[in-house]
């Protein structure tokens, strides 16, 4: 009898097994629309590793039909921004001027470790707006959704710090590629208006003279752009998160032609870059969330009902 018993405890266990890991494997959220979010369980190298895959995501999407118009008017917005580059880089010095926005880049050194300069912020006005797109804005990011993940046991959070890390590593990986192809002079090192481009520099010259040929595109813009799509990805129902994006964003690009960083031009491919970066990190990979759809009209429907007793009323009929 205890064999038995013991026998018939291992079988429920081993049946209860799979179950559990079931259960384990994913987590659903709902949103208040109705639509839901479900997250496979977050692995942050799992995550880092898909980043391969997510960056052949976004060159795929990048070049589907339904991308020709948006493709368009990069290139177009680009090109009527070169024309007057030189024209918009002086009238928002000017307004820099106006502002009392200094056009020198004032950030300080506020931590040394070892005669190193180890954290760098801002002590002005100007200054505040460039840290915008600062690393340490998107890496304290990374780390408030990974701690929340773990604190809290949440995996939509988990794997939200997870998809930052994974875009930092692809947006800089192809910001990069693009600036040492283009090879752009930034405002501040040009030797004519709207700067110099010498395409492929090499390797020694562009680490040892970098703003003679890292404008273009502009990787801050690219890495604030991935990181604002991430969030707002995973998190669509707090709605305040792209206006208050954006806002950082405007003002963050003011800032960078203000004191000589960027040209106007340097600016849509960059946005674009980071938008679809972002874009294909939240969808792709192993342990990316699905997105159902809210409940729309068509699934809800109303008829008349009677009931076996004889009374009258309303029937609602949802289909899924």
């Amino acid at each position: 009898m205890k064999g038995f018993a013991a026998a018939l405890f291992l079988l429920l266990s081993f049946c209860a097994a799979p179950l559990r890991a079931q259960e384990a494997a994913s987590r659903t959220y709902t949103l208040k629309d109705g639509s839901t979010l479900t997250y496979a369980k977050p692995g942050l190298w799992r995550t880092i590793g898909a980043g391969p895959s997510d960056w052949g995501l976004f060159v795929k999407q990048s070049f589907t039909k339904e991308s020709l118009p948006w493709l368009a008017a990069i290139g177009a917005s680009t090109v009527l921004l070169i024309k007057y580059d030189q024209e918009i880089y002086e009238e928002t010095r000017r307004v820099g001027d106006r502002l009392n926005i200094s056009s020198v880049d004032k950030t300080k050194t506020y931590l040394r470790i070892g005669g190193v300069s180890v954290f760098r912020g801002p002590s002005d006005l100007g200054s505040a707006f460039y840290f915008i797109g600062d690393g340490w804005v998107n890496l304290g990011l990374m780390g408030y959704f990974e701690a929340r993940g773990l604190m809290k046991d949440d995996w939509r959070a988990l794997q939200t710090g997870h998809q930052l890390a994974e875009g930092l590593l692809v947006t800089g990986f192809t910001t990069q590629v693009m600036k040492r192809v283009t090879g752009r002079e930034t405002p501040r090192a040009a030797t004519a208006d709207r700067g110099v481009w010498r395409m492929f520099p090499s390797f020694n010259d562009f680490q040892a003279h970098r703003t003679r040929y890292d404008a273009f595109p502009s990787g801050h813009l690219a890495t604030c752009m991935m990181t604002l799509t991430v969030i707002a990805e995973n998190y669509p129902e707090k709605k305040y998160i792209k206006p208050l994006g954006y806002t950082l964003l405007t003002a963050l690009s003011f800032q960078m032609v203000n004191n000589g960083v960027h040209w106007a031009s340097d600016y849509p491919l960059g946005l674009a870059v980071g938008y679809g970066i972002g874009k294909a990190i939240a969808a792709g990979g192993r342990t990316s969330a699905k997105r159902s759809p809210a409940a729309t009209a068509q699934a809800i429907r109303f008829a008349p009902y009677l009931s076996p007793e004889g009374a009258v009323g309303a029937a609602m009929t949802y289909r899924f």
